[in-house]
């Protein structure tokens, strides 16, 4: 086996390697991501409930300001009964206006008073949800940390392999570098032994010729039919 054959299964050996490497950072990197997401949604659940408080506190704000708006209108009718000329008609229709207002007033008290119960239950209820989102948030960071430690110590261990590839491209001959990167465009093992006669990448056999030519190690021999690179064992 000559030494550009040597060279090319160990440049195929670190170029596996990188692959792995490459694809064990970006999962870790899809990690990250599905945890930030997951705390988006926690995040936005407790802004929800937030908006939900603000959302009942103003419909309270409102209903009380609809009672005032009520109550005054109850003492102008009252005013009117108590003090203007008017006819018995007249009176009539005040004192079922007065009496309508009321009860309305009734019901709007017993809605504000329920409204009250709803916003201290709710309030309560998002303190809590602040304090477990704080929790998980902090748990979270912790876990981004750790795997932001271990894409730093894989992307060390990245750079070193291609600091050793780059020394393996750099000793062999640049038409041998452009048939590799060719064939490795197309496969993850452009360089394979001769197996039984055949190609171990396309499982097809070489010529009785192929084979000599390989075993002699002069030259860089490629399968006829898939065209990677062969080597004799």
């Amino acid at each position: 086996m000559n030494d550009a054959i040597t060279q090319l299964i160990e440049l195929q050996e670190v170029d596996h390697t990188r692959g792995d490497l490459a694809s064990r950072v970006k999962g870790l990197e899809a990690q990250k991501e599905q945890l930030r997401h997951k705390a988006q949604l926690e995040r936005s659940t407790v802004d929800k409930l937030q908006e939900h408080v603000e959302t009942l506190k103003h419909n309270s704000r409102m209903m009380n300001l609809e009672v005032d708006k009520l109550d005054d209108q109850i003492r102008e009718y009252q005013h009117q009964l108590d003090n203007g000329i008017i006819s018995f008609k007249e009176m009539e229709a005040l004192r079922t206006k007065i009496s309508n207002q009321k009860a309305r007033i009734g019901e709007m008290e017993d809605e504000a008073l329920r409204l009250m119960d709803e916003i201290e239950e709710t309030t309560q209820r998002h303190a809590r949800e602040v304090e477990k989102l704080a929790a998980y948030e902090a748990d979270l960071e912790s876990e981004i940390g750790k795997i932001d430690d271990h894409i730093a110590q894989l992307q060390q261990e990245l750079k070193e392999w291609e600091e050793r590839r780059a020394d393996i491209v750099a000793a062999l001959p640049r038409h041998v570098i452009k048939q590799y990167e060719h064939l490795h465009a197309k496969f993850a093992d452009p360089v394979v032994p001769i197996e039984n006669g055949t190609c171990a990448g396309c499982k097809l056999t070489v010529s009785g010729t192929t084979i000599e030519r390989a075993r002699d190690g002069m030259e860089i021999v490629t399968c006829e039919n898939c065209s990677r690179i062969l080597y004799a064992q």
